[in-house]
Protein backbone atom coordinates (compact mmCIF):
# COMPACT_ATOMS: atom_id res chain seq x y z
CA UNK A 1 0.00 0.00 0.00
CA UNK A 2 2.87 2.38 0.83
CA UNK A 3 4.49 1.94 -2.58
CA UNK A 4 1.14 2.58 -4.24
CA UNK A 5 0.51 5.75 -2.21
CA UNK A 6 3.99 7.11 -2.96
CA UNK A 7 3.42 6.46 -6.68
CA UNK A 8 0.06 8.26 -6.57
CA UNK A 9 1.55 11.27 -4.79
CA UNK A 10 4.43 11.31 -7.27
CA UNK A 11 2.03 11.38 -10.23
CA UNK A 12 -0.39 13.91 -8.75
CA UNK A 13 1.95 16.34 -7.01
CA UNK A 14 5.20 16.41 -8.99
CA UNK A 15 6.86 18.24 -10.65
CA UNK A 16 7.21 20.86 -7.95
CA UNK A 17 8.45 24.35 -8.73
CA UNK A 18 10.90 25.00 -5.91
CA UNK A 19 11.78 28.50 -7.04
CA UNK A 20 9.48 29.95 -4.37
CA UNK A 21 8.70 32.74 -6.80
CA UNK A 22 5.40 34.01 -5.44
CA UNK A 23 4.34 35.32 -8.86
CA UNK A 24 0.75 35.72 -7.82
CA UNK A 25 1.72 38.41 -5.30
CA UNK A 26 3.08 40.83 -7.86
CA UNK A 27 1.52 39.76 -11.14
CA UNK A 28 -2.10 40.80 -11.00
CA UNK A 29 -2.50 39.89 -14.67
CA UNK A 30 -2.27 36.16 -13.89
CA UNK A 31 -5.76 34.77 -14.27
CA UNK A 32 -5.77 31.36 -12.60
CA UNK A 33 -8.85 29.58 -11.38
CA UNK A 34 -7.72 27.52 -8.42
CA UNK A 35 -10.93 25.64 -7.68
CA UNK A 36 -13.25 24.08 -10.26
CA UNK A 37 -16.58 23.36 -8.61
CA UNK A 38 -18.65 22.44 -11.67
CA UNK A 39 -18.39 18.67 -12.19
CA UNK A 40 -17.18 17.50 -15.60
CA UNK A 41 -16.96 21.08 -16.92
CA UNK A 42 -13.82 20.28 -18.94
CA UNK A 43 -15.64 17.45 -20.68
CA UNK A 44 -18.77 19.55 -21.25
CA UNK A 45 -16.71 22.42 -22.68
CA UNK A 46 -14.88 20.00 -24.97
CA UNK A 47 -11.40 20.68 -23.61
CA UNK A 48 -8.60 18.59 -25.02
CA UNK A 49 -7.66 15.53 -22.94
CA UNK A 50 -10.68 15.91 -20.62
CA UNK A 51 -11.89 12.35 -21.20
CA UNK A 52 -8.34 11.03 -20.85
CA UNK A 53 -7.98 12.76 -17.46
CA UNK A 54 -11.28 11.29 -16.27
CA UNK A 55 -10.28 7.77 -17.28
CA UNK A 56 -6.80 8.12 -15.74
CA UNK A 57 -8.28 9.37 -12.44
CA UNK A 58 -10.58 6.35 -12.29
CA UNK A 59 -7.75 3.94 -13.14
CA UNK A 60 -5.45 5.59 -10.57
CA UNK A 61 -7.69 4.74 -7.60
CA UNK A 62 -8.91 1.27 -8.62
CA UNK A 63 -5.88 -0.31 -6.87
CA UNK A 64 -6.61 1.76 -3.75
CA UNK A 65 -10.13 0.32 -3.44
CA UNK A 66 -8.80 -3.17 -4.08
CA UNK A 67 -5.94 -2.83 -1.58
CA UNK A 68 -8.28 -1.46 1.09
CA UNK A 69 -10.18 -4.74 0.86
CA UNK A 70 -7.00 -6.85 0.84
CA UNK A 71 -5.74 -5.13 4.00
CA UNK A 72 -9.10 -5.20 5.77
CA UNK A 73 -11.18 -8.12 4.54
CA UNK A 74 -14.44 -6.99 6.10
CA UNK A 75 -14.31 -3.64 4.28
CA UNK A 76 -17.64 -2.18 3.28
CA UNK A 77 -18.39 -0.13 0.20
CA UNK A 78 -19.09 2.86 2.48
CA UNK A 79 -15.71 2.48 4.20
CA UNK A 80 -13.82 2.22 0.91
CA UNK A 81 -15.76 5.19 -0.48
CA UNK A 82 -14.87 7.33 2.53
CA UNK A 83 -11.19 6.29 2.43
CA UNK A 84 -10.96 6.98 -1.31
CA UNK A 85 -12.68 10.34 -0.87
CA UNK A 86 -10.22 11.29 1.87
CA UNK A 87 -7.24 10.25 -0.27
CA UNK A 88 -8.55 12.28 -3.20
CA UNK A 89 -9.42 15.27 -1.01
CA UNK A 90 -5.93 15.33 0.48
CA UNK A 91 -4.37 15.21 -2.99
CA UNK A 92 -6.61 18.01 -4.27
CA UNK A 93 -5.91 20.11 -1.17
CA UNK A 94 -2.16 19.69 -1.58
CA UNK A 95 -2.47 20.69 -5.23
CA UNK A 96 -4.46 23.78 -4.23
CA UNK A 97 -1.93 24.83 -1.61
CA UNK A 98 0.96 24.29 -4.01
CA UNK A 99 -0.80 26.28 -6.72
CA UNK A 100 -1.52 29.21 -4.44
CA UNK A 101 1.93 29.40 -2.89
CA UNK A 102 4.19 28.09 -5.66
CA UNK A 103 2.10 28.87 -8.76
CA UNK A 104 2.26 25.20 -9.57
CA UNK A 105 -0.43 25.42 -12.27
CA UNK A 106 -2.55 22.69 -10.81
CA UNK A 107 -6.11 23.17 -9.73
CA UNK A 108 -8.46 21.66 -7.22
CA UNK A 109 -11.20 19.95 -9.22
CA UNK A 110 -14.45 18.40 -8.02
CA UNK A 111 -14.40 16.13 -11.09
CA UNK A 112 -11.21 14.55 -9.74
CA UNK A 113 -12.95 13.82 -6.43
CA UNK A 114 -15.87 12.15 -8.23
CA UNK A 115 -13.72 10.10 -10.60
CA UNK A 116 -11.26 9.05 -7.90
CA UNK A 117 -14.09 7.82 -5.66
CA UNK A 118 -15.56 5.98 -8.66
CA UNK A 119 -12.21 4.23 -9.13
CA UNK A 120 -12.11 3.22 -5.47
CA UNK A 121 -15.61 1.75 -5.73
CA UNK A 122 -14.63 -0.16 -8.88
CA UNK A 123 -11.61 -1.55 -6.99
CA UNK A 124 -13.92 -2.68 -4.16
CA UNK A 125 -16.26 -4.39 -6.64
CA UNK A 126 -13.35 -6.08 -8.44
CA UNK A 127 -12.05 -7.45 -5.14
CA UNK A 128 -15.46 -8.87 -4.26
CA UNK A 129 -15.92 -10.39 -7.74
CA UNK A 130 -12.44 -11.95 -7.77
CA UNK A 131 -13.00 -13.34 -4.30
CA UNK A 132 -16.33 -14.93 -5.36
CA UNK A 133 -14.81 -16.42 -8.53
CA UNK A 134 -11.80 -17.81 -6.66
CA UNK A 135 -14.05 -19.32 -3.97
CA UNK A 136 -16.22 -21.01 -6.61
CA UNK A 137 -13.19 -22.48 -8.35
CA UNK A 138 -11.56 -23.52 -5.06
CA UNK A 139 -8.54 -21.30 -5.62
CA UNK A 140 -6.93 -20.09 -2.42
CA UNK A 141 -4.72 -17.05 -2.63
CA UNK A 142 -2.55 -15.87 0.27
CA UNK A 143 -4.49 -12.62 0.70
CA UNK A 144 -7.77 -14.53 0.77
CA UNK A 145 -6.90 -16.81 3.69
CA UNK A 146 -8.58 -16.02 6.95
CA UNK A 147 -6.31 -15.08 9.81
CA UNK A 148 -6.25 -17.41 12.78
CA UNK A 149 -6.27 -15.77 16.19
Amino acid sequence: MYVYLVAVLFVTILPIDFTLDFKWKYHSSIDVTYIHLKPFNDLIMGYRNALKQIILNIIMTIPFGFLCCVLKRNSTIIGVTIKTFLLSFIIEFIQLIMTVFLLHHRSCDVTDLITNVTGGIIGFILYKLIRIIFKQKGIIVLWMKKKKC
